[in-house]
This record gives C-alpha cells, sequence and structure tokens, in this order.
C-alpha cells in the first residue's frame, strides 16, 4: 500500500502482535505489582524466551528485524500489563550507536567501533530507565540492572551502573523505587534523532496500553458494581466517563500507529507524527487512569486494589519520557520549523 495512503499496521502486524500479547497476559499479571514493581527473575527469563527484547534488532544480531509497526504492538501489548520501565528501556537500548573505541564483549574480545557487534555487551542484560533533571539523574530502580539508560529533552545515553553510586529517593509513591545516580562514567552509546524518535513511539505505546487497561477495568466495574439495584454502568455520568475514556484511548492507539507505521515508511512528517503520539497517550494514559479510581469509588483508593497501579505507572513513564510540555514544546517547534 502507498505510504500516502497506509495509516494502520498490516493484519500480518496486528496477528504478530496478539500472538505475543497472549504470552504476556500469564507472564504479567497485575497481581504481582502488589509484591514488587520490578520484574522477577522468571518473568525476565520468560520474556527473553518469546524474543520481548530483540524486536528491533537484526536477524544478523540475534534479533527478530521488526520495524516500529511491530515493536509499538508489542510495547502496547506490555503497557497493557503495565511493565516495569526496565523493561522497555530494555528494548529501547537496543535502538543506540556505540560510542566507545575498543569496547569490550561480554566473552572479553574487543570489538570495532561502529560495528553492529558493538552492541553486544548490553544485549540480553537489564537496562534501568533514568531521567535527567538539571545536575541531577533520577533512576527507576532495578536491582538486577547492569547498565542505565538515561533520558531528557533533547537526548538519551547509554552508561555502565555498577560502577555509578545510587541514592535512595522515594521507595513506593510512583510504583518504583527512585534513586539518585551520582558520578556515573562515560556514556557506552548515543542516541541520534531518528534513534530518539524510537524511544518515545516506545513511551507512547506502553501509554497507549495503560489508557487501554484504565478503560477495560471501568467498564467491567461499570457492569457488575450495583447502586440503587443497577448496575453503575446505567448512570449517565458514568456513561459518559466511559465513553470519554474509549474515546481517548483510541486517538492514543490510531495516532501511535500512525507515527510507527510513518517512522517506517520514511515519511517528512515522522517526528511530527511521533511527538504527537507521545502527547495524546500520555494525556490519554493520565486522564483515564484518573477516572478508572474515580469509577471504582472508594475502593479505586485503596492499596489493595489494581486501579490506582495505572495511574502511578503512567506518572512514573511520563517522568521518564521528558513530560508532556516538553513533548507539546517539540510539536510546536515543528509546525514553525524548528
Amino acid at each position: 500500500m502507498a505510504a500516502e495512503t497506509r495509516y494502520h499496521p498490516s493484519s500480518e502486524q496486528l496477528a504478530l502482535a496478539s500472538t505475543i500479547e497472549e504470552s504476556l497476559v500469564a507472564l504479567l499479571p497485575l497481581a504481582r505489582l502488589h509484591r514488587s514493581p520490578v520484574e522477577d527473575a522468571d518473568t525476565w527469563f520468560g520474556l527473553d524466551d518469546i524474543g520481548i527484547f530483540g524486536i528491533s534488532l537484526s536477524e544478523e544480531d540475534g534479533g527478530s528485524g521488526l520495524g516500529a509497526a511491530e515493536e509499538v504492538l508489542i510495547a502496547m501489548a506490555l503497557g497493557r500489563r503495565l511493565a516495569a520501565p526496565s523493561v522497555l528501556a530494555t528494548i529501547g537500548a537496543a535502538h543506540g550507536s556505540a560510542l566507545a573505541p575498543g569496547l569490550a564483549s561480554r566473552d572479553g574480545s574487543v570489538l570495532p567501533t561502529g560495528s553492529s557487534a558493538a552492541r553486544l555487551p548490553w544485549q540480553g542484560r537489564r537496562v534501568a530507565a533514568a531521567y535527567r533533571r538539571g545536575d541531577r539523574v533520577i533512576v527507576v530502580d532495578d536491582p538486577k540492572a547492569d547498565f542505565l539508560l538515561v533520558r531528557d529533552d533533547t537526548g538519551a545515553t547509554l552508561h555502565e551502573l555498577s560502577s555509578s553510586t545510587l541514592t535512595p529517593i522515594d521507595d513506593h509513591l510512583w510504583l518504583a523505587g527512585l534513586r539518585e545516580a551520582r558520578g556515573l562514567p562515560a556514556p557506552l552509546a548515543r542516541f541520534d534523532a531518528a534513534q530518539l524518535l524510537r524511544l518515545r513511539l516506545i513511551d507512547a505505546a506502553a501509554l497507549t496500553g495503560i489508557a487501554q487497561t484504565a478503560l477495560d477495568m471501568s467498564v467491567a466495574h461499570a457492569g457488575t458494581r450495583a447502586q440503587f439495584g443497577r448496575p453503575i454502568g446505567t448512570f449517565q455520568a458514568v456513561k459518559h466517563h466511559c465513553a470519554n475514556m474509549a474515546i481517548a484511548a483510541r486517538c492514543a492507539r490510531d495516532q501511535t500507529n500512525f507515527a510507527a507505521v510513518a517512522v517506517d515508511e520514511g515519511r517528512s512528517d515522522a517526528a511530527l507524527q511521533v511527538e504527537c503520539a507521545l502527547h495524546v497517550a500520555g494525556t490519554a494514559a493520565r486522564e483515564t487512569a484518573g477516572k478508572n479510581i474515580q469509577i471504582h469509588g472508594g475502593m479505586g483508593f485503596s492499596d489493595e486494589a489494581d486501579p490506582h497501579l495505572l495511574l502511578k505507572r503512567a506518572q512514573v513513564l511520563l517522568a521518564v519520557a521528558g513530560g508532556l510540555e516538553a513533548a507539546n514544546e517539540r510539536i510546536a517547534n515543528i509546525e514553525a520549523g524548528g
């Protein structure tokens, strides 16, 4: 199909993503997050076993060689299951370009600078997510991580994590153990403009997944929770909330899918579409997660229930992505020719 008339993933791409999503239901039950915000070793092995971390790597590098459209669909499925930020960071790290000359691989051999093989040291290893705020680097902690993907408003870098000092900041507020990294070593990889777009696409896709889960959770609760002898979903106020959530989730999904297709097709407006996807999806995730708590009433605010998990995960993913205001500013600059 011609680039100017293609707006959605193909049926084959959707079928592949659906197969992987079926596996994720058993691997990533939401109940696990009441025990720990990070993925345990068995879950990580299961994700690796179905090829999650090699989505975009070439077949020569041991990956699947898939494009942005497939990667986005799979990231949406991960977002629906509230996958830990380190899962998304590990997927995103595959897009970085190695910098350090003479970089050693895990078997001790020296890899040539600029070769695809120079990515090997962090392939298959956990990468924690982090974001820069001024002079501070805030890490979404994963005790098993060996590397750190640091994001800011203008770029991203990949660092070894073992030599840095991590200072605890907060253990529970955003469904994450937050730490501050001090003394990070020189970056092993850097992300150019095109690679940054892929990171932001992953962000948008995961946030889209959260919006869809918030909608599904609200509709299910509204259909079973009864007040005054009727399901609360029959009341107009609740209907309106669910309808608005459905529109927001659908807009996020369509915009993000179109942005991925635009990247794969090399469209001139690809950057604009990706930035719009991040803004639309981030707004949808935050608003639908909040409405989901409201529809659940007092139960939605309780620690034992699931609704608060969605809002907390959306907030931390937005922080890692740089926030909605930064995305909005980039959109304005692109439209102005910046």
